[in-house]
């Protein structure tokens, strides 16, 4: 005798598994809307996960059950389209008019963007997987976020849903196979669960790690960038700041070595997590480098926060930080306007640390000025670049004499730009921006092949012993491809290898160590000189004499104005005699006065460059000069003679 499962029965059944009480409705469209909605495509014929019911002319089933769960967990309006008896997954998924294919058969549906197996099953001896999937305008948000909720059901839940809907069936069944189907279906539904939530897992574990930064364990760059356009809201996003901070983490690592500079980025990021809301976001972007999203009603109050924070950050490491000479500094971007992209807000912000550090202030906020000033600042990059192209850039030298007898032995090669429109721009108009735009290297290269085809001018004549020192920054000699680059010039001409001097600026060794330091000693391998220019100032590391080949040191010419009192000519004097211990020569620069000559006339200096023997020069007046200086010095020793 064929027995329907009574409605008590069932009622105690599911009281006893879970207590069920649903409120929410998933709706049915014709045509997908805007409004928070996710929009699916169901299969009116695949009992009991998804049908339709022609009575109350909706999707009934497992699924839209399931759906209406995740409607009152989430808030989130699941709108089935064109409901009816006729199948239209595959259309939809075609025009890509919804973001959910509801229940399928594995292989039906083609142009999907990711499909879901639910539940494998034999048909006519035919294995049969049923499955969910999401078009190709679903994003990975919405994927992930809906496996998740997914994973949140407790098991209980599945089951009640599911032995509701299968006593829903209207064919008469025994109860015992009823019962069996119920708890086959139940076991299967378990069974997804738990590989689903295995693979949830897994797939977050692969996720966090790629979001995680391995130095601090904070976020990364890619974690900042997925909390910037995930979970700022357009109604919060106003109140937000984006700040930037950072110090010269190379400088410290210089110092007191790589394991000393990583603690001291994991202390940051302890104090700058530490500090963070449940509103607030950091993660470190690079060595040295933190971005910090914050919640702030008013700028004022930012600014007091900020303050708050470099203070933490700069007193916990007050030893090191004063010692040498460095600290913490921030520059601030607010998000009001609300659809500023993460990357332009971040660079507005860098913008504001960049100003800070020029003008030694802890933080400032990145206005109107400043974005303008930087905006400037790229145009003149672009006049730069093209001026470089076109041979604006002209050669300039400033020659070298020998200390004891003045006779001209070389010349610096120094640079003009022959601007257009402002007319004749000395170095300090560009030289900063070209470096900060990386594009220092043209100009380095540019003003080298020039010295390198006059050393060639001067080979048959009576110069052909005068030497010519080119400057090259740290960016282009820590460059790997820099001796490539070298060699394509300098190839290109002949002349005595030893009449070419690298000028190098003692900062360019600090960067990328072992690069520069191989890229100097082929320079020096192949018969070149090395110098190292403002030695006494700056980066200044004695160690560089022990550590690297360098042939000539030029003193800086503040030591030189200081030289004329008793404590700075003793220091002149103790470097020349270092200098002499080392095998090294010494050029005494930026002489200017007769005082000052006279001062370095008894240290025992080798040479000496500066206005009170020679300005800078255009190349054209240039040989007009030197050649009337030689011409003159042979006539006087003639005369002596």
């Amino acid at each position: 005798m064929k027995r329907r499962l009574s409605a008590a029965a069932l009622t105690w059944i599911l009281l006893l598994l879970f207590p069920v009480c649903i409120s929410a409705q998933v709706n049915t469209v014709k045509e997908p809307t805007a409004g928070n909605s996710i929009y699916i495509a169901g299969n009116p014929d695949l009992y009991p996960f998804e049908y339709y019911d022609s009575s109350s002319k909706r999707y009934l089933g497992i699924l839209p059950e399931l759906y209406t769960r995740l409607s009152e967990e989430t808030g989130i309006t699941f709108s089935y389209i064109s409901a009816g008896k006729e199948n239209r997954q595959q259309q939809i998924a075609k025009n890509n008019q919804a973001e959910l294919i509801s229940a399928h058969l594995a292989g039906e549906i083609e142009n999907l963007r990711e499909d879901y197996p639910l539940l494998s099953f034999t048909s006519d001896g035919k294995e049969q997987t049923v499955c969910i999937g999401f078009t190709g305008i679903a994003s990975q948000q919405l994927i992930d976020r809906l496996l998740e909720e997914l994973e949140r059901i407790d098991n209980s839940v599945l089951l009640s849903i599911t032995l509701a809907q299968t006593a829903s069936f209207r064919s008469e069944f025994p109860i015992h196979l009823l019962v069996a189907l119920c708890l086959l279906l139940a076991l299967a539904v378990a069974v997804l669960t738990i590989l689903l939530i295995q693979k949830r897992r897994a797939e977050g574990r692969r996720r966090r790690d790629q979001l995680i930064d391995p130095l601090t364990g904070i976020g990364n760059e890619e974690y900042y960038r997925y909390s910037f356009d995930h979970y700022l809201s357009p109604a919060s996003r106003s109140l937000y700041y984006v700040a930037y901070i950072s110090l010269e983490i190379r400088r410290i690592e210089e110092y007191v070595g790589s394991a000393e500079a990583e603690e001291l980025q994991r202390y940051t990021a302890d104090i700058l997590s530490s500090s963070a809301s449940d509103y607030d976001f950091t993660a470190r972007i690079t060595d040295g480098v933190f971005a910090y999203t914050f919640q702030c009603p008013s700028r004022e109050q930012a600014e007091i926060r900020i303050s708050e924070l470099l203070e933490r950050l700069n007193e916990g490491e007050k030893t090191l930080l004063e010692e040498y000479r460095e600290q913490f500094r921030a520059g601030l971007f607010s998000l009001e306007t609300a659809n500023t992209p993460c990357e332009t807000a971040l660079n507005h912000a860098r913008q504001g640390y960049l100003y800070a550090v020029q003008n030694k202030m802890s933080y400032c906020f990145s206005d109107d000025r400043i974005l303008n000033r930087e905006a400037q600042k790229k145009r003149l990059q672009k006049k730069i670049s093209d001026a470089v192209s076109n041979h604006e850039f002209k050669l300039y030298l400033q020659f070298v004499v020998k200390s004891k007898t003045g006779k001209i032995c070389g010349a610096e090669a120094l640079s003009r730009w022959q601007n257009p429109e402002e007319g004749l721009l000395t170095p300090d108009r560009y030289i900063e921006t070209m470096q900060n735009a990386g594009i220092i290297d043209r100009l380095d290269f540019y003003i080298l092949e020039e010295a390198c085809r006059q050393l060639e001018a001067w080979k048959t004549t009576d110069k052909k012993e005068l030497w010519i020192s080119c400057n090259f920054t740290r960016i282009t000699v820590s460059s790997t491809d820099f001796l490539q680059r070298f060699r394509e010039i300098t190839e290109k001409y002949r002349f005595d290898h030893s009449n070419l001097i690298l000028e190098l600026t003692e900062d360019s060794l600090s960067d990328n160590h072992t690069a520069a330091y191989l890229n100097i000693l082929a320079c020096k391998k192949e018969g070149y000189r090395i110098a190292l220019d403002d030695f006494g100032s700056g980066y200044t590391s004695f160690s560089d004499l022990c550590d690297y080949p360098i042939d000539l040191i030029k003193v800086d010419r503040h030591i030189i104005a200081k030289a004329t009192t008793e404590r700075g000519s003793v220091l002149l004097n103790g470097i020349c005699k270092l200098a002499r211990y080392l095998d090294v020569l010494v050029l005494c620069e930026g002489v200017e006065t007769a005082e000052e000559n006279a001062v370095v006339q008894t240290v025992n200096c080798d040479f000496v460059q500066g206005y009170f023997y020679s300005r800078s020069y255009p190349l054209y007046e240039a040989l007009e000069y030197c050649s009337k200086q030689l011409h003159e010095y042979e006539r006087a020793d003639t005369e002596k003679k």
